[in-house]
């Protein structure tokens, strides 16, 4: 349920938990564009023999910083009242990856085959946003709807089942007199 204007704080470490668990699901999303690609396509985010193996993870660690950024930008906007998704943030985002890959790499060392000609940037260009977009999602529902925090099927059975119990409990207690159990057969 929402009520226009209403509003739920949220502490700076939930923002900074959930940015940080979504910056870790896009990641894991792009490892498995990346593996997606280099299935498909025969080859491998840095084909240079002489790159340095930290290179590549290195870039996605600087890339994901920026990430983290654009979270916390769409978080403070948000926490601020502005409640239209992140749209350029998304696009600066998306832009800004691209180059970065391509500056960094580029500085790094690497060819252009593997920077700006190569189709592993393009993973991040898409998957970054969406995962901001994502994060702003979940945070939007945080703050500006009083509904619970999702579940899964097992603990909504569990929580029915206590519900259960719980109300058999306040049944007998109420059949009780104020002395006890009262016996009810002759």
């Amino acid at each position: 349920m929402t009520t226009p204007g209403a509003r739920r704080g949220v502490t700076r470490g939930y923002v900074v938990g959930l940015a940080l668990m979504s910056t870790v699901l896009g990641i894991a999303l792009l490892v498995a564009a990346w593996g997606f690609i280099a299935l498909l396509g025969d080859r491998r985010p840095v084909t240079w023999a002489d790159a340095p193996v930290f290179l590549a993870p290195a870039l996605v660690i600087l890339l994901a910083a920026a990430l983290i950024w654009a979270q916390w930008h769409s978080a403070v906007a948000l926490l601020r009242g502005r409640r239209t998704p992140p749209w350029a943030t998304a696009a600066v985002l998306a832009l800004g990856t691209y180059l970065g890959w391509g500056l960094l790499g580029t500085l790094g060392g690497l060819p252009m085959a593997d920077t700006w000609a190569s189709p592993f940037p393009l993973a991040l260009v898409v998957i970054w946003p969406l995962t901001l977009l994502l994060f702003w999602l979940v945070l939007l529902r945080r703050v500006y709807t009083d509904r619970p925090p999702p579940s899964w099927p097992w603990e909504k059975r569990e929580a029915a089942q206590r519900a259960a119990e719980d109300e058999a409990d306040r049944r007998e207690r109420d059949s009780w007199g104020p002395d006890g159990p009262v016996d009810l057969g002759n």
